[in-house]
């Protein structure tokens, strides 16, 4: 009887979680994205303890560069290292930072400059276009097919790719004499970011969809 008994409730939980799988998912990525953005936030109401904590959590999967990241309650959205318009105020000058810009990452801001969202440009358009792809995907009834493999590159890996990597070797003395160096911009990694997430989205949910329908 207790063998059956455990068996009816490993189905049970097993059920349950097959018809319940994406909005778990969503959940997680809803809260994934709502903590790095909330983090300024707290900075700004005066909590500055659980903010610190969320931007140490953040900066396990982030290099969060405060030059390639968005700020809120400043001056600006965000502060470029190089700025061709003479009225935007650029990192370096805004901050007065005279160190090394790899280590610029543990600023988080100030009351005049804003406090920077926890993960960067590219990386909160990612979770969000991934988030977005998957609701869309539920509230549409899980009904879409998975898109073909190389549109998923095409679209979605290979932009991002092409960006972020001659952003990051351009900097890198290995590469700078085959690479030159250059500094994406906030529209660049929101584009490629938010392309990623979305491309990703429309794979990997009817993916597990598929998969999940089959088991049943």
């Amino acid at each position: 009887m207790r063998a059956k008994s455990s068996t009816s409730k490993d189905d049970q939980i097993s059920s349950w979680f097959e018809r319940n799988y994406l909005t778990i998912i969503l959940i997680c990525l809803l809260i994934f994205v709502v903590l790095p953005v909330l983090a300024p936030v707290l900075v700004k109401a005066g909590m500055e303890l659980p903010a610190r904590l969320i931007y140490w959590v953040y900066s396990n999967f982030c290099h969060q560069l405060p030059y390639r990241s968005w700020f809120l309650f400043g001056a600006q959205p965000y502060y470029p290292l190089n700025v061709a318009d003479s009225l935007m105020m650029d990192f370096v000058n805004a901050f007065n930072y005279t160190g090394d810009l790899e280590q610029s990452r543990v600023i988080i801001g100030n009351e005049t400059n804003g406090y920077k969202i926890a993960i960067c440009q590219r990386d909160l358009a990612m979770y969000l276009g991934l988030l977005i792809s998957g609701l869309v995907f539920s509230l549409t009834g899980k009904k879409w097919k998975k898109i073909p493999l190389w549109m998923w590159i095409l679209f979605g890996v290979i932009p991002l790719g092409i960006d972020g990597f001659t952003q990051l070797a351009g900097s890198r003395e290995i590469f700078s004499e085959l690479i030159p160096w250059r500094e994406s911009t906030p529209l660049l990694r929101t584009i490629t970011g938010a392309a990623f997430g979305v491309f990703t989205g429309l794979y990997v949910f009817p993916a597990l969809e598929a998969r999940v329908r089959k088991n049943r």
